[in-house]
């Protein structure tokens, strides 16, 4: 199988392609703006583009592909051939609660999320290790915490998706900090039905560099108190939170 990966000089363009020859796939890197090869049967997307003609398997890793369908397996699954995986962010939150949605109904989320650089791309990896923040993050970044440079998209894509995966009402506010790469979040979690503390494993270290390159989410500081519980959930968003899921959805289609 030969799967094409557009973007993949970008930070999630790079997973990808290492993701993809660790399962021993061809991967076809190109730049956004090259032409996909015929020989490619499946199209990652990992950087913005304003359309795509392809009409195989694709799966857009950048929110920037209209009539998509959300999937995030084996949370949520479709049969419908193009796809998108969720916000980076939201993907690592709802890896972190889908046994507890599954056990007790998630009927509300409230977040406040700490997301690295890297969550910008490549340029904001460049931007962070240079100390030149101002014009991407809109200020000094080194030894600070900045609202999110586009909290108001970030966090209603953020309340979209989780929405769409767990029917739930959600409340984010988002933050960037200098972190190279690696999201925390911090949650408020309120159930249908009483929580057991055994659908939220907690983890002794829950916290960005510990979870680089890990391929699970990690959950601390669980505090429940019947209906209700206070966690923090921490994960590598470029492989866990993005692409895992999307070579798992490009496998799937």
């Amino acid at each position: 199988m030969n799967i094409a990966v557009l973007g993949a000089r970008g930070s999630v363009g790079r997973v990808c392609i290492d993701e993809l020859k660790s399962r021993g796939i061809n991967a076809i890197p190109l730049h956004r703006d090259e032409r996909i090869p015929s020989e490619a049967n499946a199209l990652i997307v990992a950087a913005p583009i304003e359309t795509s003609a392809f009409n195989g398997p694709l799966v857009d890793c950048s929110g920037s592909i209209p009539n998509t369908a959300l999937s995030l397996p084996p949370i949520l699954e479709t049969n419908q051939k193009q796809k998108r995986v969720p916000n980076c962010m939201a993907s690592l939150i709802a890896q972190a609660l889908a046994p507890l949605h599954k056990e007790c109904n998630i009927s509300s989320i409230i977040t406040t999320t700490m997301q690295s650089v890297s969550g910008a791309g490549w340029r904001g990896v460049q931007a962070l290790e240079q100390n030149d923040t101002t014009e991407l993050f809109g200020g000094e970044l080194v030894h600070n915490v900045l609202p999110h440079e586009n909290h108001a998209y970030e966090e209603q894509v953020i309340k979209k998706d989780l929405h769409e995966l767990f029917g739930c009402e959600v409340t984010a506010t988002s933050f960037r900090v200098p972190v190279v790469v690696g999201h925390i979040a911090s949650l408020r979690i309120t159930t249908k039905q009483p929580i057991d503390k055994r659908t939220l494993p907690e983890s002794k270290k829950y916290d960005p560099r510990t979870m680089e390159n890990k391929r699970e989410v990690s959950i601390g500081r669980v505090r429940i108190n019947k209906n209700t519980a206070d966690i923090v959930v921490c994960g590598d968003q470029l492989l866990c939170g993005t692409a895992i899921p999307a070579v798992d959805s490009i496998l799937g289609a």
